[in-house]
């Protein structure tokens, strides 16, 4: 009898427990095309949160200049330095923080200059939405 009303005490208290799922950190594809692939992680882009660029070049493609700008609002610009990832050549990766904003959902922009010998210039402009987090 004391190990049935044991079992049931565990029963009752497991299901009080605080312990929510751990979110699955999304990512958004911000441009793919056979030269470059850009994407932001999470894809919400929560302000005051860790947010993580990842860039994948192909061959003599370089990062001259990367910058995140607001467009809904003027919130200066952020400089963003990516470095290349131990191991992967091509890919190349940044972190930043989004300030929070009057507006729960923002409009931003990555402005991404990239350098290639023979091809000359590219210049990225690639808009994305900040969320306040939940």
């Amino acid at each position: 009898m004391r190990l049935l009303f044991l079992a049931f005490y565990l029963v009752c208290l497991s299901g009080c427990s605080d312990q929510k799922a751990e979110p699955q950190t999304s990512v958004l594809q911000l441009h793919q095309d056979t030269r470059f692939t850009v994407s932001l992680a999470p894809a919400d882009a929560p302000v005051e949160e860790i947010l993580h660029w990842t860039v994948e070049l192909s061959d003599g493609w370089q990062i001259k200049q990367a910058e995140v700008t607001g467009l809904s609002m003027t919130m200066g610009t952020i400089p963003l330095l990516f470095k290349t990832v131990e191991g992967k050549a091509r890919v190349y990766q940044a972190e930043m923080v989004l300030g929070v904003c009057s507006q729960p959902r923002m409009k931003w922009q990555l402005q991404l200059q990239l350098l290639h010998a023979t091809e000359g210039e590219k210049l990225l402009l690639l808009p994305f939405y900040s969320s306040w987090p939940k």
